[in-house]
């Protein structure tokens, strides 16, 4: 079942389980993006910022951070329905290494959907990032809140 085109502005009510998405909007993992995230989290792993190093790994090159390529496909996703905020994640996977110049598609499928409290319902997203050739990337079930309509009054 495909969601609307845009899946923006809706309550608990207009979600349903099998729904499926994918994000209009891609982005490129770019050489600033791993520098920037280095220096913010303090990750200076050899693998993210040195080249000599990386070249010499299995990987052949420098990766992006994991938790860089979960922020940056989350962000892709945020802004999509603002009756909805996040709850938390599962199962967070990085499966496949990104290097610098991959490009992340992120799709989504809501997986559960359940009554929270009378003004919030709880819709579970299944999110797997997939690059341009379609390989998976990451994979993580994305646990949020929805406004419910009855609970507008």
């Amino acid at each position: 079942m495909q969601a609307p085109s845009k899946d923006t502005d809706r309550y608990f009510e207009d979600i349903e389980a099998g729904e499926t998405f994918t994000v209009e909007s891609a982005r490129t993992i770019t050489e600033a993006d791993v520098v920037n995230f280095a220096g913010l989290s303090g990750d200076f792993h050899p693998l993210h910022v040195s080249t000599t190093r990386a070249a010499e790994s299995d990987f052949g090159e420098r990766i992006a951070h994991g938790n860089l390529v979960f922020s940056v496909a989350e962000a892709l996703v945020a802004d999509m329905n603002p009756r909805s905020f996040s709850y938390g994640y599962d199962s967070v996977r990085f499966v496949t290494p990104v290097g610098i110049g991959t490009t992340l598609t992120v799709h989504r499928e809501v997986v559960e959907t359940e009554e929270y409290n009378d003004a919030l319902g709880r819709v579970v997203y299944e999110y797997e990032v997939t690059d341009d050739d379609g390989t998976t990337l990451l994979v993580c079930q994305h646990i949020t809140l929805v406004e419910r309509r009855d609970a507008e009054s």
